[in-house]
């Protein structure tokens, strides 16, 4: 829809005629006292003539000022066309601020995922960090504790070979003075079997020659009375 919009100004057909009221040629100023001789003093018009100049000019205007008055259809137009033209102003210069303002927009987004990314990444270094420092030290310790376990048993392994050691030479010293004392015991424990084995004998043969004594009475018939042999005798 097209908006033509008039100005109306002074040079139009409108305002071409003079204001005064051509109807009656005695009350225009042209026809006043003033212009009868060329010499004579000026006179103004009367406040009558005035006013009816003045109110037949105010009629004429009024007049023309009606006829420039719009219906409503007109007005109304009129009135549709003006917010559409507002409208599509307001767009207009709208546009630059609303292209200005998506691409703000989008820098910032921009920004924004790049420093969320840098922030995560500097989050994932200092927790790789943190983990390979723990790492490190768990490590350190395990070592630690590994050498000195395998210290400790190194050590209790000298102290028993060293204890072995001693104990070596100590019995290896002492062995004559034992193996003396263990003779001793064998030959006094050999001594006393044999003792008591020569016991055992004579008494057995103390027996034996009472039982075959000559001075026994009575003997059984076909027994024949054997004498003993001289070994044994003469032990006895």
């Amino acid at each position: 829809m097209y908006v033509c919009v008039c100005f109306v100004s002074l040079s139009s057909p409108i305002y071409s005629e003079p204001l005064t009221p051509p109807s009656n040629p005695s009350l225009s100023p042209g026809n006043s006292p003033m212009r009868e001789g060329p010499f004579e003093k000026p006179t103004l018009p009367a406040p009558s003539e005035w006013s009816e100049f003045l109110r037949a000019s105010n009629s004429k205007v009024e007049r023309e000022l009606a006829q420039l008055k719009m219906s409503d259809p007109e007005q109304r137009e009129l009135y549709e066309a003006a917010r559409l033209v507002q409208t599509a102003f307001h767009k207009y210069k709208g546009r630059p601020l609303r292209e200005q303002q998506e691409v703000a927009t989008a820098v910032i987004q921009r920004c924004y995922r790049k420093y969320k990314q840098l922030t995560w990444i500097a989050l994932k270094y200092a927790l790789y960090k943190k983990m390979t420092q723990a790492a490190i030290l768990i490590q350190s310790k395990f070592r630690s504790y590994h050498e000195q376990k395998k210290f400790q048993q190194s050590r209790r392994a000298a102290v028993l070979i060293q204890q072995c050691y001693r104990s070596y030479r100590k019995f290896g010293r002492l062995r004559p003075h034992r193996r003396a004392a263990t003779a001793a015991k064998v030959h006094s424990l050999l001594t006393k079997r044999q003792d008591q084995a020569a016991h055992k004998i004579m008494r057995f043969l103390r027996r034996c020659r009472h039982r075959y004594s000559p001075t026994a009475t009575s003997l059984p018939t076909g027994h024949a009375i054997h004498p003993l042999p001289e070994t044994l005798l003469i032990q006895m």
